[in-house]
């Protein structure tokens, strides 16, 4: 019998909060595709299906940058007050939705992170895709899938209970292209992204959990780094 999480059950892992907006004049920084890093505020910029495919931005001198997505390895941006407050409200879909939204993560949170990847459904262009899982990003990074399926809302006497979470990401592990991980064929999508680390898939005896995929990432990352092992 494998007895593979001894450790690190007390606190479950989760996904950032995605960000809903945020606005221009913020601090932000950016890194090219040749590895130059630029600080600045955010100025503008111009997003296709929700996704950022320009921004410009400000530095200290004064001087104007602009940038297309297929420049930019990657882009943060501190989210103002604002910001914050639309996204509380963005959360408000469902009485279920708010109870599981960790409102001190869109508080607390320093910056809103953007990669440069493939978008969802055009592969064939690049856009910034928010990341949600920046603090466990090592091989298996997660993005908002912002036109992805959520679930339907159900109402009792007129008020919304359940619906509004999402039901899709956006996923790319290493050099593999992106998928689409979709919470209905996760059992699937779960024995392909950990196939390399069969002690964590023989682990979930049960259906693995989509709730639980940020955890799973966790593990996977300790696995592979020799932090965790596993026991007879």
């Amino acid at each position: 019998m494998l007895l593979l999480f001894a450790t690190g059950l007390a606190k479950a892992q989760q996904f950032v909060e995605p960000f809903a907006d945020f606005w221009s004049e913020k601090e932000c920084y950016l890194v090219t595709t040749n590895g130059d890093t630029l600080l600045g505020t955010m100025r503008s910029m111009t997003n296709e299906r929700g996704y950022i495919t320009r921004l410009s931005m400000q530095d200290s001198q004064g001087v104007i940058h602009k940038f297309r997505a297929a420049q930019v390895q990657r882009f943060a941006v501190k989210p103002g007050a604002l910001a914050k407050l639309s996204t509380i409200n963005e959360k408000g879909t469902s009485v279920r939705h708010i109870a599981k939204t960790d409102y001190n993560d869109i508080l607390d949170r320093d910056w809103i992170i953007f990669d440069q990847q493939s978008m969802p459904r055009t592969k064939q262009r690049v856009a910034l895709l928010q990341l949600l899982n920046p603090e466990t990003d090592e091989h298996i990074k997660v993005y908002d899938h912002m036109n992805g399926s959520k679930s339907m809302p159900i109402r009792i006497l007129g008020i919304p209970i359940v619906g509004g979470e999402e039901r899709t990401y956006w996923v790319v592990k290493d050099d593999a292209d992106p998928v689409i991980v979709r919470k209905a064929r996760f059992k699937k999508a779960f024995k392909e992204l950990f196939a390399d680390e069969p002690m964590l898939v023989a682990s979930a005896k049960r259906k693995p959990k989509f709730k639980d995929f940020a955890q799973y990432i966790s593990f996977y990352n300790q696995l592979k780094s020799g932090e965790l092992s596993a026991k007879k």
